[in-house]
């Protein structure tokens, strides 16, 4: 059995045995706390009780604060358990650069209810390179695509600009700019790269096949 069963079968039991009323716990039986345990507990409850996309979120926010924690890799294949739940996209294995680690920036992906299928679509792209993406709804999002970076991260936000180049059949390249207060406005607490999806973003086909995804 996977870490990541092991732990969903921990929960169910802990869910069980604790109800509400306990100090660990609030009034509806879920998780309080705001280091991993709690948060992965809070996650897997989300996810039983068939609050998908509540529960991925849970899980992303342990992955990015909490990057060093031994639940963070079981988090990261929840998310894609949960986002080929939500779209029906096959799931896409991560890649391995051979140190233990993602060799991708750390991106937030933002788009509107619009292009949530584009998004899903890039979510799984970026997935693939070892590093799954925070991802926003903003119904005030921008039609337009670009990529943001925060001081310092321009080389990064760069590599991005280039695989979206890539990606995308409906562009030659993703303009790059800082993003300034914009970033900690549509994604706060995020300290990597944010991409903009625009209205008229089109994932290459090829490339989803090429990983497996469906168009």
């Amino acid at each position: 059995m996977s870490k990541f069963a092991v732990a969903l079968l921990t929960v169910i039991l802990l869910a069980l045995a604790c109800g509400g009323g306990s100090e660990n716990y609030d009034n509806t039986g879920y998780a309080i706390g705001d280091d991993d345990l709690s948060i992965f507990t809070r996650a897997c409850q989300q996810y039983f009780r068939g609050g998908l996309t509540n529960s991925k979120e849970s899980f992303n926010s342990l992955i990015y604060r909490f990057p060093d924690s031994p639940l963070n890799s079981d988090a990261q294949i929840a998310v894609r358990k949960i986002i080929s739940e939500l779209t029906g996209i096959t799931e896409v294995p991560v890649e391995d650069n051979g140190n233990g680690g993602a060799h991708f920036p750390s991106v937030a992906l933002v788009g509107t209810p619009s292009v949530y299928s584009s998004v899903s679509q890039l979510e799984m792209l970026i997935i693939s390179t070892g590093t799954p993406p925070l991802t926003i709804e903003d119904a005030g999002a921008p039609d337009v695509t670009l990529v943001l970076y925060p001081d310092g991260f321009q080389d990064q936000a760069y590599v991005v600009s280039d695989s979206l180049s890539g990606w995308l059949s409906s562009h030659s390249s993703v303009p790059v700019q800082p993003g300034g207060d914009i970033i900690s406005s549509v994604a706060p607490g995020h300290s990597g790269v944010v991409i903009v999806i625009g209205t008229d973003v089109s994932v290459d086909a090829s490339v989803l096949r090429s990983h497996s995804i469906e168009p």
